[in-house]
């Protein structure tokens, strides 16, 4: 299936009565149209950027913080599911697609979701992805409005970049077992890709 701006699942939601694009991990979307964008987070972190003055925005979904040192020397060309698993490629892709549309750094807010505990790990990804995403938007000057991140429990976000608003349903713990499946397997497949590139992890 091919991907159109960086997400390959639309409907149409009766409930919002909005064409709506669902994100999966790897996946962003942009728009400046009334399109509504869902995704479901455990570890993950959903960084949802907008311009407040033009309505432009969009939304991506990673699942580890960041690829490279120094995220901010690489420049992003063309779009790519599997570096986009990283927050560096994630905000980055994201934030050049918006200006793209025609939105306005000045007038760029934040609001950001996720970050769960999800894994009894040294790891702690969740907490990593939320400190990356502090820093990286602090770096690049732009504020956050407002976040809803850690805990131990998946989220479900519900975000129209055109006017900002934001719908959160918090999924309880016992439910949480296909996210963290989903999460455990994606987490395999980027070790594995790092062992064969010999790349850093994090």
């Amino acid at each position: 299936m091919t991907i159109l701006n960086g997400a390959r699942n639309t409907y149409w939601d009766p409930r919002f009565k909005r064409d709506t694009v669902k994100l999966l991990p790897g996946e962003y979307f942009s728009t400046r149209s009334s399109k509504m964008l869902v995704t479901v987070l455990g570890s993950c972190v959903a960084a949802c950027i907008r311009d407040t003055r033009n309505g432009i925005g969009g939304m991506n979904h990673f699942l580890l913080p960041q690829k490279r040192q120094h995220p901010i020397e690489h420049v992003v060309k063309d779009y790519d599911h599997q570096e986009m698993r990283y927050g560096d490629m994630a905000m980055e892709t994201l934030i050049n697609d918006i200006m793209k549309k025609g939105g306005d750094r000045r007038y760029f807010e934040a609001k950001f979701f996720g970050g769960a505990q999800m894994f009894q790990s040294i790891l702690e990804i969740g907490k990593q992805n939320i400190t990356f995403v502090k820093e990286y938007l602090d770096f690049e000057s732009i504020p956050i409005k407002t976040m809803d991140v850690g805990g131990v429990f998946g989220r479900k976000i519900y975000y129209i970049p055109q006017t900002g608003d934001v719908f959160l349903k918090r999924i309880s713990k016992v439910n949480n077992n296909t996210i963290r499946q989903r999460e455990i397997s994606y987490l395999e497949k980027s070790r594995q890709e790092k062992a064969e590139a010999q790349i850093d992890f994090f």
